[in-house]
């Protein structure tokens, strides 16, 4: 049995626009099933002839039946592909819905969408900052997208001018040149293009120096007054972090529940960290025990978190920085300098490497070996100084 497939153009007279004219729609019916879309066009309603489905000006008349001929391609191209055609799918392949992006800033989008949903708000942050500067670059270009089959290795290079012409630091140009090679991944993946064309680039080189605190300015965190509530959860926070390794978005996460007892009575922390899923185990530094047992509920059965979820981030690092300046420690003050001090410190305390990979939920040994350099380094500086001063 054939499929029965008409199309309609109609006005809605009731839904005038303030300038008095009205949306020209177009009903699409196939099989008894109806769905309607825009055309994109309109018209006063007293030009419009309900008969013949037109309006009195031409070029209108023109885009409609251009738009009237996209329809009825795009009903042949989804029945020779599926061999039936809905009204639904029709639409939907009309509207460009489930239809892969052929441009990079429309992939882009795409990409940031998916991103959304299975990302943490950091790293959606992160990329929807790589995405606006894209975005950016590609109109400083005089262009409004570019196809992702023109992209070439130049494109690359000309994007990594235009970071550094605009002052950014070599990590962060690495952030915003490794997001838009994630898109030619996703690109290749799709089938969109054969080939990554930024495979054999070159990124810049960064110098990873992990900011660190000493025993010294620990105990000047330690020991400063404090009155503001906010400001001592900041505190409390990260000297949680100085004593057990976790993240930010680990500690916000900590539960009660994760925190358990050995067969000794020693207490430790087991958690899946969020960045890579590799689970840490943590043992309680006397510290960490202090702070958390001023946040645990006793003889509570459930489970909740242990730091309050009362401030933002941005609130709690603005609070943290100002403590630091407060306290003269010269190391700008953030989570994660809680979290490399700790690898710092427990180096220094001779503990193995091996073990400090776990308590910092490393997926590699590799990434617990820049403390290890940043050790041997400081011993080095030390010793250079202890000769020095046996010379004068």
């Amino acid at each position: 049995m054939r499929s029965t497939f008409r199309i309609l153009f109609y006005i809605n007279k009731s839904k005038t626009k303030a300038d008095g004219t009205t949306a020209i729609l177009c009903r699409i019916s196939i099989d008894g099933e109806s769905v309607v879309i825009t055309t994109g066009e309109s018209t006063a309603p007293k030009d419009w002839s309900v008969k013949r489905g037109e309006t009195k000006e031409k070029k209108t008349n023109q885009r409609l039946q251009t738009f009237r001929e996209k329809v009825e391609q795009g009903y042949n191209t989804l029945l020779y592909k599926y061999g039936a055609v809905s009204a639904e799918l029709l639409k939907n392949y009309l509207q460009g819905v489930g239809k892969t992006p052929t441009t990079l800033l429309a992939l882009s989008a795409e990409e940031l969408k998916a991103q959304r949903e299975c990302s943490s708000a950091g790293t959606y942050r992160n990329n929807r900052y790589a995405d606006r500067q894209l975005n950016f670059f590609v109109r400083s270009r005089s262009e409004r997208d570019v196809p992702l089959s023109a992209l070439t290795i130049e494109f690359f290079e000309d994007y990594r001018f235009y970071l550094k012409m605009e002052g950014y630091a070599p990590a962060t140009i690495n952030n915003h040149l490794c997001w838009l090679s994630r898109l030619m991944y996703r690109a290749v993946s799709q089938g969109t293009i054969r080939f990554n064309p930024f495979e054999e680039v070159k990124y810049e080189v960064v110098e990873r120096k992990p900011r660190f605190l000493s025993k010294g300015d620990v105990s000047k965190l330690l020991a400063f007054p404090l009155q503001d509530e906010g400001a001592e959860l900041s505190r409390r926070m990260f000297l949680f972090s100085v004593f057990t390794g976790l993240a930010f978005v680990d500690l916000q996460g900590l539960r009660a529940s994760q925190i358990e007892t050995n067969s000794e009575g020693k207490r430790y922390i087991r958690k899946a960290r969020q960045k890579t899923e590799v689970e840490n185990l943590i043992p309680l530094h006397p510290i960490a025990e202090q702070i958390l047992s001023l946040y645990t509920k006793e003889k509570s059965k459930g489970d909740y978190k242990v730091f309050p979820d009362t401030m933002s981030k941005d609130k709690l690092s603005k609070h943290l920085k100002a403590i630091g300046l407060a306290c003269g420690i010269r190391t700008p003050l953030t989570y994660h300098v809680g979290r490399h001090s700790f690898g710092t410190l427990t180096l220094e305390a001779g503990i193995p490497i091996e073990s400090i990979a776990k308590m910092m939920g490393h997926a590699s040994i590799a990434s617990t070996q820049i403390y290890a350099q940043i050790t041997d380094q400081k011993i080095a500086r030390d010793m250079e100084k202890l000769m020095q001063h046996e010379n004068t």
